[in-house]
């Protein structure tokens, strides 16, 4: 009986890791080259914006980009779509507020596999529905992969 009551123990243990496991990786995403975070457009979302709450949603969120991959994401109520051009050394996409409040100080920044921090880019108001071309220069810079993310409010803290 002792044998058989160990036995479960340790199977329940590995089960509980499995599940762990595969629940971890669910919410990393399926593929390192697009980053996609939802959230919901209600009240929450909103107190949160007008919070200037960005604890939950640090900068290191996010899978590792490849070069040629495209970070599309939403976060605050802002649609970040990227990408990195190898011709101009350069990331340029879009930014677009998906509320209907107006969304202040949006800038985007972008951190290399080697450390480097490029941006913010400067702080704009975002009206609603309102889509912006923005654009960081990468020139000089050698990497691997990347990530991306907007920032709103204040401060990202």
């Amino acid at each position: 009986m002792p044998k058989l009551r160990f036995f479960m123990i340790i199977s329940m243990s590995l089960l509980l890791v499995f599940v762990y496991a595969c629940n971890k990786n669910s919410n990393e995403g399926e593929t390192t080259e697009v980053s996609t975070h939802e959230h919901e457009h209600g009240e929450e979302a909103e107190h949160e914006h007008e919070m200037g709450e960005h604890a939950e949603e640090g900068e290191e969120t996010g899978p590792q980009i490849s070069k040629d991959g495209i970070h599309d994401e939403i976060r605050k109520g802002v649609r970040l779509i990227l990408s990195f051009d190898n011709e101009s050394s350069s990331f340029t996409g879009t930014i677009e507020n998906i509320t209907e409040k107006t969304i202040s100080k949006v800038r985007v920044e972008v951190h290399l596999s080697n450390g480097k921090e490029l941006g913010p880019t400067p702080p704009i108001n975002l009206a609603p529905g309102k889509k912006v071309d923005v654009g960081l220069t990468a020139e000089g810079q050698s990497f691997n992969w990347w990530k991306a993310h907007a920032e709103a409010g204040e401060s990202e803290h």
